[in-house]
């Protein structure tokens, strides 16, 4: 499997001692995502107050999808993204959003399907590089 080209979903989420720890507001996240990115839309989802629909480009043209819910802890999904993409936004919220850089944990669509259920961490340091190994990471024990 060619990690650098594979498509999936990513989870991020607040660790389990710290649900709440990314101080989530979905307004707030919304001006946060207007703010870092040239093109951005985002809306709440119908039926669910807790949740807001996102989609954000890069002046590069990277694309992120996906939501953010607060209801019982603090997560991200980002929908259909490659490694480098998810590293990109994963660098952005880290550095540019969270309080605190050692509150990300994350696992894929892959690990979900596989019934692996693993608190990953996102390194707290590093740069897009780092982080993006940590993914391909993750992925090489999943597919095992």
């Amino acid at each position: 499997m060619d990690f650098d080209e594979y498509n999936t979903a990513y989870l991020l989420y607040a660790p389990a001692k710290n649900p709440q720890g990314w101080n989530l507001d979905l307004s707030a996240f919304g001006q946060a995502l207007d703010d870092a990115f040239p093109e951005v839309r985002y809306q709440p989802e119908e039926g669910h107050a807790s949740r807001l629909s996102f989609w954000a480009m890069t002046a590069d043209g990277e694309e992120f999808d996906g939501f953010a819910d607060n209801e019982s802890r603090a997560t991200i999904a980002l929908s259909s993204t490659t490694v480098d993409e998810a590293a990109s936004f994963i660098l952005w919220l880290r550095d540019s959003y969270l309080p605190a850089p050692d509150l990300i944990r994350f696992t894929s669509e892959l690990a979900y399907e596989r019934e692996i259920d693993t608190d990953w961490r996102i390194p707290a340091t590093g740069d897009h590089a780092r982080i993006a190994d940590e993914i391909k990471h993750h992925l090489q024990v999943v597919v095992g």
